[in-house]
């Protein structure tokens, strides 16, 4: 490998490309930041019992959402049929 770029160096200069490009999104995206820390903060001004339970219920959640919307009326058409 006498000529060309090294290996080490396109690591190097993938990753900063990427981290450039990535480091604005962080910003667009704090108020997401931001609720996980509510909600964490919630969580933790309550019993053990409702954390777990809570962490349990999050498929179920996006479920529910899945549905509201519309994502799952394929896979079930007996719900909430329009």
């Amino acid at each position: 490998m006498s000529k060309g770029m090294s290996h080490f160096v396109l690591v190097v200069y993938s990753n900063a490309l990427a981290s450039l490009i990535l480091l604005p999104a962080a910003f667009f995206f704090t108020r997401i930041t931001l609720m996980q820390n509510c909600v964490i903060t919630g969580v933790s001004y309550s019993s053990p019992t409702l954390a777990s339970a809570l962490a349990n219920l999050i498929p179920a959640f996006t479920f529910l959402l899945a549905v509201i919307f519309g994502f799952v009326f394929a896979a079930m058409p007996f719900v909430f049929v329009v």
